[in-house]
């Protein structure tokens, strides 16, 4: 795995006892091949420990890489057969679909997740809030939907802070 990131200066035994440093070791790797890695990644003993790593990957590349649909594409195949991380990186590329204005699927944004559907009632107007308010999967996303917040550019360029909501 050192090889694979080009950082051979950690004690490896550290890391394999630690599930905590190879969580920070994951989330930081800049790795060449960013596929290769996260399969690895994805082997890691610790399941929770490397899905919460994989999701936090995800999460910063959503938020901060401008060809995050393109990156998504290629690592798809390495997330392919963790569930949650599959659908993780999909409503990541809805949530970026929408702030860019691009349009989605009604059905798309109702069988989104609890955690989508609350990111999506911060950002979202026009027939997506209205739809959110009425059909939105529990009673916080509706509600989500009635706060007062002012109006938001639609500058695909810069991805808006979300809230976080676990």
């Amino acid at each position: 795995m050192a090889e694979l990131i080009g950082c051979a200066d950690h004690d490896l035994a550290a890391l394999a006892a630690d599930e905590h440093l190879r969580f920070e070791w994951y989330r930081d790797a800049r790795p060449a091949d960013e596929r290769v890695f996260l399969e690895y990644v994805l082997r890691d003993p610790d399941e929770a420990m490397a899905v919460a790593a994989v999701v936090s990957r995800i999460e910063e590349k959503a938020r901060s890489a401008p060809d995050y649909c393109e990156w998504a594409e290629s690592v798809a195949p390495a997330v392919a057969r963790v569930d949650f991380v599959r659908e993780r990186l999909a409503e990541w590329r809805l949530l970026r679909d929408v702030f860019a204005g691009k349009p989605v699927d009604p059905e798309a944004v109702l069988s989104a997740s609890d955690w989508a559907q609350r990111k999506l009632a911060t950002i979202v107007d026009g027939e997506l809030l209205v739809l959110l308010a009425e059909h939105g999967r529990t009673r916080r996303v509706r509600a989500l939907t009635r706060v007062p917040r002012p109006a938001r550019p639609r500058d695909s360029a810069h991805f808006p802070r979300l809230p976080r909501h676990y």
